[in-house]
């Protein structure tokens, strides 16, 4: 499904994950500053910064989703468990509310 500023898809684990195509790296610090800001979220990972990709997880206490960019598919949440999904979705409404 599409929305105006992103897409879902189920990932080759069918987890659920949204991703906005047409973001620069360089937002990948801000978005995800908003996000715990937001949605209360602290990282549960390391990050990991490579030449074409970021990413980290990050919790509420007991949701956890990743919140990663890559040069092919831009900025993504992916739920890391089913319980996720909604938090996945709650975070879509919010990105597509502020861009």
């Amino acid at each position: 499904m599409t929305t105006n500023q992103g897409t879902f898809w189920r990932d080759a684990s069918d987890r659920l994950t949204f991703a906005i195509f047409d973001l620069d790296s360089a937002c990948y610090p801000e978005f995800c500053q908003k996000l715990v800001e937001k949605f209360s979220l602290i990282p549960s990972s390391e990050l990991i910064v490579g030449l074409d990709v970021m990413f980290r997880d990050y919790t509420d206490g007991v949701l956890t989703v990743g919140l990663e960019w890559d040069i092919w598919s831009g900025f993504i949440v992916t739920a890391k468990q089913k319980d996720a999904e909604l938090l996945v979705r709650n975070i879509a409404i919010f990105l597509s509310e502020i861009q």
